[in-house]
């Protein structure tokens, strides 16, 4: 019996706590990335309101896509705040250069999943005020950057080893996600598929929690993104899904230009534009008004803009010239150094290429199922071509609609783009950025890899 107590008493000497505390660091993660999303938002409205006699969407909202015109005041505050971003950084930046999301896949696995809280604040602070201002570039990008640096932050505090800290570097970034569009599910499933490229259980759970607790507090703060679920019809004709092949075409088409021209064009900045690089902003200021004086539209988030797709209420030739425009807007604000992201960019342009597609069909006397289709589908394949993100982005657009009947449109939209990108052997933007920094830490996976030829019988 005296010996019996002993091994009684030693019963939990080898339980391991590291994934409850993970899973516990991750769920106020999640609270806290929820609320970074909704300072990020309200930083944005802040700006919008203070810098603008009348803000861009707004304007855009009463007077009309069509008919809405900058003033001369807003093109000043375009080129003035544009001179204030340039100043912001040089002085707060890492290099004096912008960072995105590639450069937090980058910290995720050459810095232990270590980046900067001060970093991290100041792209938050940088994108307000370059959304603000009008610049073509989207919240979600910052979010995440937010979303991560708060996590570093949280797993230096805790002290943390480097596994847990670079788990918690992949929580932030979902529960960014999860709380900017309500899609914890896709959220998890974009850190396995575009941060990480594999699939380990040990961070699948704390991701997962994270995601779950971001979206619960997203709901409660109204930060999110979503598609009005009464607009998405919820039977699909067969014969539909030959436009939905085209609509991937096309979208894997503008996506692989852009994830071209993008980098093309910093790099035509950087090495021609001759002035300090605390000016080029202005620069493109300048650039962004001229732009805005025709169309507004193009500037800022484009959400209403957007959602205005979604419901069919845009015609052809504006949803194309809105498409060509908010194309050459978002490129010229990230290479003249305004600061954000490209996935609202890239949804965006993939409604305006969605519902063209529709329009013209419908036009053409043949009976769709409605516009709505046709926008997300092209949603869908442009943030998959753009970012990378293939089920991530089917998923989210799933969960924005919160209907299952745009799964099988998006699932041919964006297979018919992947064709494209494989067909011209074409990589994702992040991949390309990262490739420009000699900081790849992936193998693009091609359909001649060896893992494709299956299983050989055994000699």
């Amino acid at each position: 019996m005296s010996e019996k107590f002993p091994k009684e008493n030693n019963r939990f000497k080898n339980l391991d706590w590291k994934m409850a505390k993970t899973v516990s660091l991750s769920i106020l993660i999640g609270v806290m990335a929820a609320f970074a999303a909704k300072g990020l938002l309200l930083a944005i409205n802040f700006t919008q309101n203070v810098l603008h006699p009348s803000p861009i969407g707004k304007l855009v909202e009463e007077q009309g896509i069509e008919n809405a015109s900058l003033t001369i005041w807003h093109a000043f505050t375009l080129v003035f705040m544009g001179l204030v971003v340039g100043l912001l950084t040089h002085y707060l930046m890492p290099n004096r250069a912008n960072r995105g999301l590639s450069h937090v896949i980058e910290d995720v696995h050459f810095n232990n999943g270590q980046t900067g809280v001060k970093e991290g604040l100041a792209v938050g602070l940088i994108s307000a005020v370059s959304i603000g201002a009008g610049a073509s570039v989207g919240r979600y990008g910052p979010a995440v950057h937010l979303g991560a640096a708060l996590a570093s932050g949280i797993g230096t505090s805790f002290k943390l080893d480097d596994q847990e800290k670079l788990t918690l570097s992949c929580v932030g970034i979902a529960a960014a996600i999860s709380a900017s569009f309500l899609a914890p599910m896709a959220a998890v499933i974009f850190v396995q598929e575009v941060v990480l490229r594999q699939w380990r259980l040990h961070q699948f759970i704390p991701t997962a929690a994270a995601a779950v607790a971001a979206s619960e507090t997203a709901k409660l703060l109204d930060v999110h993104f979503i598609i009005a679920s009464n607009l998405v019809p919820d039977d699909v004709p067969a014969y539909e899904f030959l436009f939905f092949g085209l609509i991937g075409v096309l979208c894997a088409i503008v996506g692989i230009a852009f994830n071209r021209l993008l980098p093309m064009a910093a790099g035509w900045v950087a090495k021609n534009v001759k002035v300090d690089n605390r000016l080029k902003p202005a620069i493109g200021g300048m650039i962004l008004a001229g732009i805005g004086f025709g169309y507004p539209s193009v500037l800022g988030l484009g959400g209403y803009e957007t959602q205005m797709a979604v419901a069919g209420n845009i015609a052809l030739k504006l949803c194309l010239t809105l498409l060509v425009l908010k194309f050459v807007a978002t490129i010229v604000s990230l290479a003249f150094g305004f600061n954000g992201g490209v996935f609202g960019p890239s949804l965006f342009m993939g409604a305006m290429i969605g519902a063209s597609v529709g329009i013209v069909v419908e036009g053409a006397g043949i009976p769709i199922s409605g516009i709505s289709l046709y926008a997300i589908a092209g949603m869908g394949a442009t943030v998959a071509t753009v970012i990378g993100a293939v089920y991530a982005a089917i998923i989210a657009l799933i969960e924005m609609t919160g209907k299952l009947s745009p799964s099988i449109p998006l699932l041919f939209s964006v297979t018919s783009a992947y064709v494209v990108i494989y067909l011209f052997s074409q990589s994702s933007l992040l991949v390309n950025q990262l490739n420009g920094r000699n900081k790849n830490p992936f193998d693009e996976v091609r359909p001649t890899d060896k893992k494709y030829e299956g299983i050989k019988p055994a000699p």
